[in-house]
């Protein structure tokens, strides 16, 4: 009976730390740093810092997400898709954290499926501009320090041409519209939704592309990595951290929201801080 009793009160004081991290994996937000090497960084661009906000579909994390950006101090706050959510859609929440925190650094943005599935994207886009916010729908634009310059490209999620799950289709719409945005004699960074197309951006020459859109596979098993990803299925290949292949970089953040599902496990979302390193002599 003793032994009994013990086995219950364990299995309950499992649940119940399981429980909590749960919660306060949820409720919290943890900051990843990433340290990108390349010779083709200008000496002028060394620690240059960019913030990645990802899939943040609307969530509204007051100062906190506020607070961890000023202390982080970026050069340059990069926004990858999913800044608002299709299905509980609210320009003003979202408005509300551009106000908050255009003063820290300029603002870059590009779509994700969420902004290509609501009818009033014009309207967002729009809402934006005028917040002196840059869009970048297929579009590029040099960055200049001293006498030196790197190319920002941003692309316009895949679903706004074609709806699809079959990467193939999306693979195409991503080649087509990256290839002539990349300038071979500068370093390329790429902000675009999507990970699961990172041979597209190889193949592009692309030398660094900061994405999102997995959720970090929403559960994290411990040793397997994500559980699920949008357009990947089960046990996702590309769910967060940095993959190089080639001259390509590609960092994934887990986002700061979600969407469909209401809850995250083991998989705290994230606010990413990437700081450029030239490979030059100073």
């Amino acid at each position: 009976m003793k032994m009994n009793t013990r086995i219950i009160i364990s299995i309950i004081l499992i649940i119940l730390l399981i429980t909590g991290w749960i919660y306060y994996t949820n409720i919290n937000i943890g900051i990843t740093y990433y340290s990108i090497h390349n010779d083709k960084i200008p000496k002028e661009f060394n620690n240059f810092k960019i913030a990645e906000i990802a899939d943040l579909h609307n969530k509204e994390w007051n100062d906190k997400l506020v607070n961890k950006l000023k202390e982080a101090k970026p050069d340059m706050i990069a926004i990858t898709g999913d800044f608002v959510d299709s299905s509980h859609t609210n320009f003003d929440i979202a408005m509300k954290f551009i106000k908050d925190v255009k003063e820290i650094a300029p603002i870059y943005f590009v779509t994700g499926n969420h902004e290509a599935w609501i009818e009033n994207y014009n309207e967002l886009k729009a809402l934006l501009k005028d917040e002196n916010v840059i869009v970048l729908d297929n579009e590029k634009i040099l960055l200049e320090k001293g006498n030196s310059k790197i190319n920002i490209i941003g692309l316009l999620d895949p679903d706004f041409i074609e709806i699809t799950n079959v990467n193939g289709i999306q693979d195409d719409i991503i080649k087509k519209n990256l290839e002539p945005l990349i300038e071979p004699s500068l370093y390329n960074i790429v902000l675009s939704h999507r990970p699961e197309v990172f041979d597209s951006y190889v193949n592009a020459k692309a030398d660094l592309v900061l994405t999102g859109h997995a959720h970090g596979g929403q559960v994290r098993i411990p040793f397997v990595g994500g559980l699920v990803a949008p357009n990947q299925g089960l046990f996702p290949k590309y769910t967060e951290g940095i993959h190089h292949k080639k001259t390509t970089d590609m960092v994934i953040s887990r986002g700061l929201g979600n969407s469909i599902l209401p809850i995250r496990i083991n998989d705290m979302p994230e606010l990413v801080i990437i700081e450029l390193k030239t490979n030059k002599k100073i």
